[in-house]
């Protein structure tokens, strides 16, 4: 491209960025999110900002994300700070086309009122913004009721920031109205923030803040803005030019941030995963920027060539290598206990001994209450973690099992859904059980949960066999009875909701769990309403567990009627205490399965219904590189439908072999693959005309196999007569369609409808 990152001006702390360089260094984002530019053109072509003749040269483009780049690369050289205003301008006309933006554009229209000057202490809270948004939780009510007292907030502020339900939302809310409000309002947030929250204010480090926010960050051409994410500022690190720029394509920071499967990012520009995860356990750091240091350290050892690093990583779309914000709050509490285990290094090189053998690591010892040493959190913060891993990938969880943490691991194994070499290493090190062990440890249940906490969900494709490419989505569905319930019904529990009062000398930790848990009681009780409410306000939290531990027994909560891994999820929430074990990140993951259950209950066809993709099989050269869902399912016209995007390296043919799951009534859980197909061997040209007359539709003839789908009138009964009369052989191949590509994307509609499958083209294909 014409516009390049050493082109770009960085401003200075006074000094407003231009809103062609604030297009530059979301580029990613928008390369992404502007998939369908149509709206996007009319609209800029309309206020005459692009001519005719750009119109052809971002048409010329053949894939979405370069006509973007082309869009973006003409608005770099060819219009001045104006007219970039006025594309942006366009943008916002159009953001109902580009639900990615509205975030990112919301921001930039806080960015506009926010002025050109910014105080130190605004432009700290502006970079931890979503930082800061998952992390409050539920302090966002008492640091919002402080702030309120000072006179930073207004009554209806108040009001306002209390009618939200979800807790990041408010604090999105909250976070908003302090920065429009300047330098005084931010400060004031942060002393609130001491105040009301100790345990979040020390993590992050408040009380030397306005200390390290006067200091002068100075930096070199050669050094990265530092976004601090553990509550310190460190000095920008020196990077290599080409180290920077990837770390500059990706949107990473230097830090102990962890966003990112750098893993799969060593993978996406061409490293065997095998040599990239082995390069990265070998004593490499967890956080992402250095676990990235270390990959361009590995690709330049094996190639020397910078260029085509940078080429493989400017078209990789970062979202596909990001974690989810689940997977984001597992890292950082796995943070926690190894931040334990160095300190217990350096302070009592040998007081981890009494936790090391098959005893401890069998039993359930380390989770009762009592003195809450650094050893016992961290295996408190280590069996939590594989306790979700199990709600994770298990379909029926099991709750303690009797083989201890180690038992566990081994299901997990016993799954096929978690590598099992990296299961059998995190076993080696807990069994050995030394420090140094435990923080190897840590490094592979890192990235193990990398790996089962993608943010895009997607279908993971095995290594081609004879252009055979089995899939399987990379989370795990559970189809059940349930049906969901109203939204209007969630609100209504939740905004009735009255906390327990029972303790009004707790922590504000211990505050904050007990809410949760009577938020968790009351939408449990929404699934299986009883005639009469409990009353939790002046309940101790023992009684608000055993509520909860009493309703998960029903039978409205098997894994029949309920989905088994949330339901697994919650019992984790009953059975790690933060207050009691003072970990504030363990909290925040606790208000993560509180939003995932109210997003669960909602109602949807998600509950009773999946398509399951079993394996593409590519006709010819070319390679299958990825599969999607784009929207659905969808019930619609007494069916469900799908719609999935299959990318390829170029135009082909292939066979999509799928069948669906359903939960009908008393009917219950079945399958579904039906019509049924069939691959043929040594059928010669007699059988072919015998199977065409016999109402067989063949679907593909290649290499002396033939894949053919019973018809309207050739039954499956027949065709097994067909290939015994002509000596051939015949292996089912469950339910197939053949996609004809036009060019190197294509989108296919799957509908379930009447007891049979169906397919359709969508965009730039054709099936059969």
């Amino acid at each position: 491209m014409a516009s390049s990152p050493e082109r770009l001006h960085h401003p200075g702390p006074g000094e407003k960025p231009s809103v062609k360089s604030r297009l530059l260094s979301s580029q990613m984002l928008l390369v992404d999110a502007l998939y369908h530019l149509s709206p996007l053109l009319d609209c800029v072509i309309s206020v005459g900002l692009l001519s005719r003749e750009n119109r052809y040269e971002i048409d010329a483009e053949r894939t979405p994300p370069n006509k973007a780049r082309k869009l973006l690369e003409i608005v770099d050289a060819q219009m001045d700070e104006s007219s970039a205003s006025r594309f942006m301008e366009c943008l916002k006309k159009c953001k109902k086309h580009y639900p990615r933006l509205r975030t990112w554009l919301a921001e930039e229209d806080q960015f506009q009122s926010a002025g050109v000057q910014q105080g130190p202490t605004e432009r700290h809270l502006q970079a931890r913004l979503s930082v800061l948004c998952s992390r409050l939780g539920c302090s966002v009510l008492p640091v919002s009721y402080d702030l309120f007292s000072r006179g930073i907030l207004t009554q209806l502020e108040l009001e306002n920031i209390e009618a939200i339900l979800i807790p990041t939302k408010q604090a999105k809310t909250l976070l908003s109205i302090c920065l429009k409000k300047g330098e005084k309002a931010c400060k004031s947030f942060y002393t609130a923030l001491q105040n009301e929250d100790k345990q979040l204010a020390e993590e992050l480090n408040v009380n030397s803040l306005v200390e390290d926010l006067n200091k002068e960050i100075k930096s070199n051409s050669v050094q990265m803005a530092v976004e601090e994410t553990r509550g310190h500022l460190r000095a920008a690190l020196p990077l290599s030019g080409g180290l920077q720029q990837v770390m500059a394509q990706l949107g990473l920071t230097v830090g102990d941030e962890i966003r990112f499967n750098v893993c799969e990012v060593g993978v996406a520009v061409g490293l065997p995963r095998r040599t990239v995860r082995e390069y990265l356990l070998e004593g490499v750091a967890i956080e992402d920027s250095a676990q990235l240091e270390a990959l361009v350290s590995l690709y330049m050892e094996k190639t020397q060539d910078a260029d085509r690093l940078l080429s493989r990583v400017t078209e990789l779309s970062p979202q596909w290598v990001q974690l989810s914000e689940r997977g984001c709050l597992l890292l950082r509490l796995l943070q926690k206990a190894e931040t334990l285990l160095r300190s217990g290094i350096h302070s009592h090189l040998h007081s981890w001994d009494h936790l090391h053998d098959q005893d401890h690591l069998r039993s359930w010892d380390h989770l009762c209450p009592g003195d809450c040493t650094d050893q016992r959190t961290v295996w408190s913060i280590f069996s939590f973690l594989v306790w979700d891993c199990m709600a994770e990938v298990l379909e029926e969880p099991e709750a303690k099992p009797s083989g201890g943490i180690l038992g566990m691991i081994e299901q997990l194994s016993a799954s096929g859904r978690v590598e099992a070499a990296l299961l059998q290493e995190v076993e080696q090190c807990w069994t050995e059980g030394d420090a140094e062990s435990l923080l190897q440890s840590v490094r592979v249940l890192a990235q193990v949960l990398r790996d089962l906490h993608p943010l895009q969900e997607g279908l993971q494709l095995s290594s081609s066999v004879e252009g055979l490419f089995s899939c399987r989505p990379s989370r795990l569905h559970r189809v059940t009875s349930f049906q969901g319930v109203s939204a209007r019904v969630i609100r209504k529990a939740l905004s009735s909701m009255v906390p327990s009062s029972s303790d009004q000398d707790a922590t504000p930790l211990a505050r904050q769990y007990v809410e949760a848990c009577i938020r968790i009681a009351r939408l449990l009780d929404v699934v299986q309403p009883t005639r009469t409410t409990t009353d939790f306000s002046n309940a101790p939290i023992a009684t608000v567990t055993q509520h909860v531990r009493f309703v998960l027994s029903n039978p409205a909560f098997n894994s029949e009627a309920f989905d088994a891994g949330v339901r697994h999820r919650l019992l984790s929430v009953l059975e790690f205490n933060p207050a009691q074990l003072g970990l504030g990140s363990l909290m925040q993951l606790h208000q993560e399965t509180l939003s995932e259950l109210q997003s669960y209950l909602q109602l949807g066809e998600h509950h009773n219904f999946q398509f399951i993709l079993e394996s593409v099989r590519i006709i010819g050269p070319a390679k299958l590189f990825s599969v999607n869902r784009v929207h659905g399912p969808v019930a619609i016209d007494n069916g469900v439908e799908e719609v999935l995007r299959f990318i390829t390296s170029e135009p082909t043919s292939f066979l999509v072999r799928l069948h669906c799951l359903c939960y009908e009534g008393e009917r219950g859980r079945y399958k579904v693959c039906t019509p049924r197909c069939a691959c043929m061997y040594l059928l010669k040209a007699e059988g072919l005309r015998d199977m065409q007359w016999s109402g067989g539709n063949i679907l593909v003839e290649v290499g002396g196999k033939v894949w053919v789908r019973e018809g309207e009138s050739g039954s499956w009964d027949e065709l097994q007569a067909l290939a015994q009369r002509h000596s051939a052989q015949l292996r089912d191949e469950g339910c197939c369609f053949k996609v004809k590509t036009a060019g190197l994307e294509c989108e296919v509609k799957f509908i379930y409808r009447s007891g049979r499958l169906w397919a359709m083209p969508h965009k730039d294909c054709e099936v059969d």
